[in-house]
């Protein structure tokens, strides 16, 4: 009976043991994603996993989800790279396997190990609960490669009670992404939280903050990273988790393209100790190229020893990394470190550098203490550096420049122009353009000149243009330069100027428009000595030749065009200069002003726009505002009155009445009708200024909240098919042709100034994006460049008021998938028909919108030869390309073989979305 009672007692406590060996090791960990190269979807998937040296269980093995349906299990003898000891009882563990998706996608890698290690306070029976963390990657071809942030910083430090505790991870995007923090909540597994989380800043567990106050708290900063928990009030161990996620900004954008999870753990003890201090340096933007020499400094009131260290991208990167000394060592209080960095071109990017810095002090007994502070440094570009301009002919101005110093990291040029000059000098960091320019082009690094031309109708005489250069740097991590200086000339006047285009009768079939233009002063007079004749060319539109009809010739400079609809059309003039019957040249266009209103918070909001060849936006002339109300009461609804005059330079062109510029509100029910008085000039000095220009007149209520009608939606074109007929194997670009017709019937508003058209990619349950907004005097639209023929439409109309109709029909177009694959092959070397694959010629048999293959072949006896699966192989190769070898690498005879496969496409019709294919294959040698 004795030796059964110690038998069991010997039993249990090997249980026991074993127990705690295997559940007591596991502390902290995060994910990291490489891509490996630019040419497959290959990816380095690092498992970094912190544990307590205490236990004698190794890390995993634990499951890696790749998130693409495939999973693998750690073999720690054969992925395991480094283990390193941390102090502290941490020992950080990292384990590496690659894994190549298929396709473009979200991805979400996940990994769980068994067990968590015991006595977590903040969670219930941790030393049951699984350790999980994971971490998302999104592979677009339209982002560019992605991988996703490096996290420098272990978590390896420990706290002391009522003393402030604080962790930064030290992240770092290799890509330059913009990187935010968010808390989150340790995970179990997939979309599963460990049991009764609670968080270490509750009242549970803090009472106080450092300083004595109340309540104490536990934050993580969104944008520095930093994690902190002011303070500790009970010691224990704890464990939290916070998301650290990578945006990426497309067209000018920030979106959503990865994240890390870190679950790491805090170790809270008692102690007398007290935690060491930090001085560093000023923020810094430097121009790539400077030397960067900073001292930071440390110290530690108890007088420890203390070790300071640096974290972040400037240590990350390849080229001319940053460097300090003494590195990672522990000295006497106070300390310093020598931070040094020869930056160079290729460290420009958008965002500035976060280097993090932390310092830990060493005392006698009891844990070690830390502090953490986060030090901006800015690497921007010079400026380009222009050499010259000169006027050409056609009204042309060709500029050049120096070859830019950073050519080698940049990506484009950027020409921006503006009317007059702004002869500002950038501020201290600012880098880009500033309001005001207009970007004219851009050229690759290795051009130096760039030809205005204005679109090729010649810039407008009379006019003095500037210029400034900046240099883009290219996605993700993007930057611009500081500004170019600036350089201006001024256009000839040899041909007439418009100076007026203004309405003078509002109408829909009898509106009139008085236009007038000068002589051209700049004319050579010997090789034109005149006299000159001028005919008037009118068009719809504020631009183009759209119903462009000649109106007049005529020796006189003024004109006054009737019989027009200025209520609902904008109309664009030029004057053609003639001598006798021989055409010499002609003005820049001008078009009408067109005022629109928008209804905002019982309030009349007044937009004009216009297209002209002298400048509306001078300081000196303010632009006039008339309504035909000063008083609701008012009987007179025909007596214009000036209600406001607004500085266009400083203001836009827009007016916002809501009645206080005489104190008078608007009320719903009354309409209200305005016009605008534009004022601008030439810089020629022989011209009376401003050129005052009278918009249409225009009327809304401010209740006007009636919606439009939606409009009539029609798919065009092309066919899927019949528009892959001439283009190669492989075309990833595609249009679609659209059109629609309003709809005025029912109760609608029938004055529409715009359409908006939007686009899912996903089918008709899909997300649908506005992509493109037309003028209401257009019904149909190419959209051009897309990456997939599928596609679903809707169109909105908008009213002027700014309403926005229901959605119209919708209208999709699907894929047309197609996969064919040839009855023989020859592999006999000759270098002509060597493997069997789908046909890449003619192009009406090229494979289209195909995701993967899979096929098997046998022999006439049905044992199998060869197979392939496009989703499963290193190379994602639809075409399959089999080379008449058996499944060991030797040549088969000729003869007859029998194929089975099955090919999906991309499709929205479930139909359309897999092809079982059957079939001989003859081998002739």
């Amino acid at each position: 009976m004795k030796i059964r009672y110690l038998l069991l007692i010997a039993v249990a406590l090997l249980l026991a043991n074993i127990h705690q060996a295997s559940a007591t090791h596991i502390r902290a960990g995060e994910i990291i994603a490489e891509r490996v190269s630019t040419q497959t979807l290959t990816y380095r998937i690092t498992v970094v996993g912190y544990t307590d040296t205490r236990s004698n269980v190794i890390f995993g093995p634990g499951t890696i989800n790749f998130g693409d349906g495939r999973e693998v299990s750690l073999n720690t003898e054969s992925d395991i790279v480094l283990v390193e000891p941390l102090g502290n009882q941490i020992e950080k563990n990292t384990f590496v396997v690659t894994h190549t998706y298929q396709g473009p996608g979200q991805y979400t890698i996940r990994f769980k190990e068994f067990n968590r290690n015991d006595n977590t306070l903040n969670m219930d029976n941790s030393v049951e609960t699984p350790f999980y963390v994971e971490t998302m990657i999104r592979i677009d071809p339209f982002l560019g490669v992605n991988n996703s942030p490096v996290l420098t910083i272990p978590p390896v430090d420990n706290g002391g009670v009522n003393i402030r505790y604080i962790h930064n991870p030290g992240a770092y995007d290799p890509d330059g992404d913009s990187l935010a923090y968010i808390m989150d909540i340790p995970n179990q597994d997939f979309q599963r939280r460990v049991n009764n989380y609670r968080s270490p800043g509750s009242s549970e567990f803090s009472f106080n903050r450092e300083d004595g106050g109340t309540p104490a708290f536990l934050t993580l900063d969104a944008i520095t990273g930093d994690l902190v928990w002011d303070a500790p009030g009970l010691a224990g161990q704890f464990n939290v988790a916070f998301k650290i996620e990578e945006y990426r900004k497309i067209d000018g954008q920030f979106r959503l393209i990865g994240y890390v999870i870190r679950d790491m753990q805090i170790i809270i003890e008692n102690t007398n100790n007290q935690r060491p201090e930090l001085i560093l340096p000023e923020d810094l933007c430097v121009i790539a190229g400077t030397n960067i020499e900073e001292i930071i400094q440390g110290s530690d009131p108890d007088g420890d020893p203390i070790k300071i260290e640096i974290f972040g991208g400037p240590f990350e990167i390849l080229t001319s990394p940053a460097t300090y000394n003494p590195e990672s060592v522990f000295q006497p209080s106070p300390g310093i470190v020598n931070f040094n960095w020869q930056t160079v071109c290729n460290h420009v990017q958008e965002n500035p550098y976060q280097v993090r810095v932390r310092i830990t002090d060493q005392p006698s007994s009891g844990p070690a203490l830390v502090d953490i502070k986060t030090w901006n440094i800015k690497v921007i570009a010079p400026p380009p550096v222009i050499d010259e301009i000169e006027q050409l002919p056609g009204r042309s101005v060709q500029l050049s420049w120096d070859p830019y110093s950073c050519g080698n990291s940049a990506e484009t040029m950027q020409i921006w122009r503006r009317l007059n000059s702004d002869p500002y000098e950038p501020d201290s960091c600012e880098t880009g353009i500033r309001a005001g320019f207009e970007l004219i082009g851009t050229t690759d690094m290795s051009t130096f000149n760039f030809l205005d031309n204005n679109q090729e109708e010649g810039l407008s005489p009379g006019n003095t243009y500037c210029y400034r250069l900046v240099a883009a740097f290219p996605s993700p991590r993007l930057g611009e330069s500081i500004v170019s200086d600036e350089i201006c000339v001024t256009i000839d006047v040899d041909v007439p100027l418009i100076t007026n285009v203004s309405v003078e009768e509002t109408d829909d079939e009898n509106g009139e428009i008085f236009i007038k233009w000068t002589p051209p002063y700049d004319i050579d007079s010997e090789q034109f000595p005149g006299p000159f004749t001028y005919e008037l060319i009118r068009s719809e539109g504020f631009t183009g030749n759209q119903n462009r009809t000649s109106i007049s010739t005529t020796s006189d400079t003024v004109f006054t065009d009737s019989g027009l609809n200025t209520e609902n059309l904008v109309y664009n003039y030029k004057v053609i200069l003639k001598e006798g019957n021989t055409t010499i040249d002609s003005s820049s266009i001008a078009s009408s002003v067109r005022l629109d209103p928008v209804i905002i918070n019982e309030a009349i909001e007044l937009n004009w726009t216009f297209n002209v060849p002298w400048n509306n936006a001078v300081g000196e002339f303010r632009h006039e505002v008339y309504r035909n109300r000063t008083d609701a009461a008012a009987e007179d609804a025909e007596n214009f009155t000036l209600i406001a005059e607004v500085d266009v330079t400083s203001n836009e062109f827009t007016y916002f009445d809501d009645g206080s510029h005489n104190g008078v509100t608007l009320q719903k029910e009354i309409e209200y009708c305005y016009y605008v008085i534009t004022k601008g000039s030439y810089n020629v000095d022989i011209l009376t200024y401003p050129l005052e220009n009278k918009s249409q007149i225009t009327c809304a209520r401010p209740d006007d909240n009636s919606l439009p009608c939606p409009p009539v939606l029609t798919f065009e074109g092309p066919e899927c098919s019949t528009y892959l007929e001439d283009k190669p194997c492989g075309t990833s670009l595609f249009e679609h042709d659209l059109s629609w017709e309003p709809d005025f019937s029912g109760d609608c508003d029938n004055e529409l100034s715009s359409y908006r058209l939007y686009f899912s990619p996903e089918g008709e349950e899909g997300t649908f994006t506005l992509i493109e907004t037309y003028s209401a005097l257009n019904t149909t639209g190419i959209i051009t460049d897309l990456p997939d023929y599928k596609g679903c439409y809707y169109i909105t109309a908008v009213d002027r008021s700014g309403n926005e109709s229901d959605p119209s029909n919708i209208v999709c177009v699907d894929n047309c998938p197609y996969y064919e694959l040839p009855n023989a092959f020859t592999p006999n070397g000759d270098g002509v028909n060597e493997t069997f694959m789908a046909f890449d010629n003619p192009f009406p048999k090229c494979p289209r919108f195909v995701e993967g293959v899979e096929i098997f072949i046998v022999n006439r006896w049905g044992a199998e030869v060869f197979s392939y699966n496009s989703f499963t192989a290193n190379e994602s190769d639809i075409y399959i390309r089999w080379d008449g070898k058996d499944k060991n690498g030797k040549e088969l005879p000729a003869g007859t073989y029998f194929y089975s496969a099955v090919v999906r496409f991309d499709a929205f019709d479930p139909a359309l979305q897999e092809q079982k294919l059957k079939g001989t294959i003859q081998i002739i040698r």
